[in-house]
């Protein structure tokens, strides 16, 4: 969304009560919710109706830019009354104010390390209301990163403080299941936001720090099976994005870094996908260098069948398509006879 304004909504800016617009923004917003609330921005050619500031239908919302400034007006002053010394009875404004200048700029690192001020005073307190506050933070922040708001869903402000919220939650010992994560946060953001550097790397932080599933007493082999579940959902997705190279390359990490090293799970799960990759590549003549830098990189590594490299070999032989195709596919094919290992079996 532009931060610029045009003269017709600069004008608008002094013909509104905007207290009221805020308070409506706010309830939009900020109102208790079980699923996550998808928040969609208004064009002039969708005006909204006379006397509505805010759409609201279930867990979702729409506002207009001009809307969204003059409740920003207002946010700025709620905010600055209380960002240094917030009275515990005022919290919930100083909350609520930020989730507006956050809406405006997610890039606001004022404002988002003044949510997390408020978390901490919640830390040396009630437990309950500790896992009470983090649940409504988690949900309030994932409706922003999975809503159809261009910037948002590759803000590393916002992905920062995920993390953060995170290591909180997992120094408290709640459970988390990061598959939740994973499909409900991560994929929705990288498929609004194609090459979402942040939320891949969200993600990988997330396997590396939590077991997973849901619980860390999970027997070695529920959480093999896990990490095999997370790689199969992960290759789906790739398999619906063939262009998306971060995608492809937090498959190679599941692969590589996530399934325990060397086993026979790991070369059985690598085999196949790899497998099933290069088929979807020659039926539908993908030359995504994405794609292919995938299979020679998956091709080269020992936790692929010998029968495999050779089918990635054929493939490029018997591929025929347009001559702007072949460089990527030549030059996957000498990377990998380049840097292939010895494959430890058929």
């Amino acid at each position: 969304m532009s931060r610029s304004l045009d003269p017709e909504t600069t004008a608008s800016l002094q013909n509104d009560d905007l207290t009221t617009i805020y308070n409506d923004v706010v309830s939009a917003l900020c109102r208790s919710s079980e699923g996550l609330l998808e928040i969609e921005f208004l064009g002039k050619s969708h005006p909204l109706p006379p006397h509505c500031n805010v759409l609201v239908d279930g867990n979702s919302m729409a506002t207009t830019k001009a809307k969204l400034v003059q409740a920003f007006m207002v946010a700025r002053q709620v905010f600055l009354k209380y960002a240094r010394q917030c009275p515990e009875e005022r919290e919930q404004d100083l909350r609520d104010a930020s989730a507006v200048i956050l809406l405006l700029d997610p890039e606001h690192l004022t404002a988002a390390n003044a949510r997390k001020k408020i978390i901490r005073k919640r830390q040396f307190g009630s437990e309950k209301q500790l896992e009470e506050l983090l649940k409504t933070e988690m949900r309030w922040l994932d409706g922003y990163l999975t809503s159809r708001l261009h910037r948002h869903t590759k803000s590393p402000t916002l992905w920062g403080h995920r993390r953060w919220l995170l290591e909180v939650w997992n120094g408290t010992g709640l459970k988390h299941d990061i598959r939740l994560s994973l499909k409900d946060v991560v994929l929705v953001a990288a498929e609004l936001h194609p090459r979402n550097y942040y939320a891949w790397s969200h993600m990988r932080w997330l396997v590396q720090i939590f077991d997973a599933g849901p619980t860390k007493q999970n027997s070695t082999s529920r959480i093999v099976s896990d990490h095999s579940d997370i790689t199969f959902v992960v290759k789906d997705w790739c398999l619906k994005n063939p262009s998306d190279i971060s995608g492809f390359s937090f498959l190679l990490f599941c692969l590589f870094d996530v399934l325990p090293n060397g086993s026979l799970a790991q070369i059985r799960v690598c085999s196949s996908i790899c497998d099933e990759v290069l088929r979807f590549a020659v039926s539908f003549r993908w030359t995504h260098e994405s794609v292919w830098i995938f299979l020679r990189t998956a091709a080269a590594s020992r936790y692929v069948s010998r029968a495999v490299r050779a089918s990635f070999f054929q493939a490029i032989e018997g591929f025929s398509i347009q001559k702007d195709g072949q460089p990527v596919l030549q030059a996957a094919k000498q990377w990998c006879i380049k840097n292939q290992q010895s494959s430890e079996i058929e």
